[in-house]
């Protein structure tokens, strides 16, 4: 009878030790939260601050311009935001890692830059403009470059992966880590992004307005 019960007692603890052994192996750990990035995060009050500033001195001279140039029986909606929902972050985050990584370099930081979309309907390749005529904003990735922070794009030739700065070519020669040397940032000229060339730029989230969606956070659109 003691036999008995010991063996039945040996299954048991296999048995135990199977399942946890099991558990553990399809576990996730997840990075330690780390709280609030320090020194970034401001005060809604900081906020309001901040955004009726701008209502105040950037708005009124963007309608008073666009107005001038194309006038409409309603007065030009000055862009106060754009946002892109949670999980494209989160991809888009993902995205520029592989890439990168691809490439051997990190990342450094994320460059946004202020822009606007142009007068057209149609951009010059004929893909549509999304919202003519207003301001947006698009990101680059950055990476280090002889000491300083330059955003890039990723070449592939044969297989191999090369990280661009996005600069004008001026005769430039790969240096010893393979990364091009480069000029003017951002300039005019459209060689720079090829055929084999994967740009890291993300762009054409929703802004507002347009269309008019009543209140943002802050204020009442104006």
């Amino acid at each position: 009878m003691k036999s008995i019960l010991n063996y039945r007692l040996s299954l048991f603890c296999i048995f135990c030790f199977s399942l946890f052994s099991c558990h553990e192996g399809t576990t996730t750990t997840e990075p330690p939260y780390e709280g609030p990035p320090k020194g970034h995060i401001i005060t809604v009050e900081r906020a309001q601050e901040m955004y009726d500033s701008y209502s105040q001195r950037r708005v009124s001279i963007i309608k008073k311009y666009e107005d001038s140039i194309k006038p409409t029986p309603e007065s030009f909606g000055a862009t106060r935001y754009a946002e892109f929902d949670l999980a494209t972050i989160k991809q888009y985050i993902a995205f520029i890692e592989h890439e990168a990584n691809r490439a051997k370099v990190d990342v450094s930081t994320l460059r946004f830059y202020l822009s606007n979309y142009p007068n057209s309907n149609k951009y010059p390749n004929g893909d549509a403009v999304k919202y003519p005529r207003q301001n947006s904003i698009f990101v680059v990735p950055t990476m280090d470059h002889n000491g300083k922070n330059v955003g890039f794009s990723i070449e592939e030739l044969e297989g191999k992966y090369t990280a661009v700065p996005i600069r004008k070519r001026d005769g430039g020669n790969n240096d010893k880590n393979g990364v091009v040397n480069e000029a003017s940032f951002l300039s005019s000229n459209t060689t720079t992004l090829q055929v084999n060339t994967t740009s890291l730029i993300l762009n054409d989230g929703t802004i507002m307005p347009p269309p008019i969606l009543g209140s943002d956070d802050f204020g009442d659109n104006n």
